[in-house]
């Protein structure tokens, strides 16, 4: 270690005597610092594994340009970064690693396209009259909508129901004290797959502290699924829906219904 802090004294001495050399360190430097303040806020905010992945590929070619002109503080850094990215691949990012892989490669598809659009229309209108009354109560609900990434792993482990979707059975699953009223319904089609379904919570820190439990699980199994999940807030009644890790909150019945005619467009 001693050695290579000589070695990197030594070359700095050396450079300092030429302008060219002394501009080329001085952007040394600079981009050494944006590259510790990029990193300690991706850190932080915990960003995904498909984007550490595509950074690590970067660091790898900018690593070969910065030894090719001579720049060591950038190079020393990105041989360190290069270490830390893996150490956080393999211990932060084990649970993502594990999920990247199977959606990827392990995860089952499934013929989720709705037979006609009227058949669509029902299942959309369905849905909507059924959060209003949910909304109007105040009643918390969390509904995820199966596309064409297959949720059996989290559906084999729920109270099945295999009923077809009604304003009805919906709200009665959410009433406060019955069985499954904690848990997410899962649908599949026009049918209701189950219920007291647990879904993967999201583990990023940028979610709003006033989200609860509901949003964080309807998040985390929009960032692992193709999944459409509607939430109802027990607290404030106010609606909200994720899809591809983003959720809008606060949404009326008009937003609420316009959002799942365009996620449920057959494919």
């Amino acid at each position: 270690m001693n050695e290579a802090w000589e070695t990197l004294i030594s070359n700095l001495k050396s450079r300092l005597e030429n302008p060219l050399e002394v501009t080329l360190f001085v952007i040394d430097v600079v981009l050494a610092v944006i590259v510790y303040i990029l990193v300690i806020g991706l850190i932080r905010k915990k960003i995904k594994l498909s984007i550490i992945i595509p950074l690590s590929l970067g660091m790898i070619i900018l690593h070969g340009l910065f030894v090719f002109f001579n720049m060591p503080i950038m190079t020393w850094i990105l041989r360190v970064l290069s270490l830390l990215i893996l150490f956080i691949l393999v211990v932060i990012y084990s649970s993502e690693i594990r999920h990247y892989i199977d959606t990827k490669f392990l995860k089952r598809k499934v013929d989720n396209v709705f037979t006609s659009e009227e058949e669509k229309a029902n299942v959309i209108k369905v849905l909507v009259d059924a959060m209003k009354q949910l909304s109007d109560r105040s009643i918390g609900a969390l509904v995820t909508i199966e596309r064409e990434d297959s949720l059996s792993n989290i559906i084999d482990n729920a109270i099945p129901i295999d009923g077809k979707i009604t304003q009805e059975l919906l709200t009665t699953i959410f009433t406060p004290g019955t069985a499954c009223h904690d848990g997410a319904v899962i649908i599949r089609k026009d049918r209701i797959v189950c219920a007291g379904a647990y879904l993967p919570t999201t583990e990023r820190y940028d979610i709003p502290t006033f989200l609860g439990t509901r949003h964080r699980a309807a998040i985390g199994a929009s960032e692992r699924y193709d999944a459409i999940t509607i939430v109802v807030s027990e607290e404030t009644g106010n609606i909200s829906i994720t899809s591809d890790g983003v959720i809008t909150i606060d949404i009326t019945l008009e937003k609420l219904q316009d959002l799942l005619d365009r996620y449920l467009l057959n494919k």
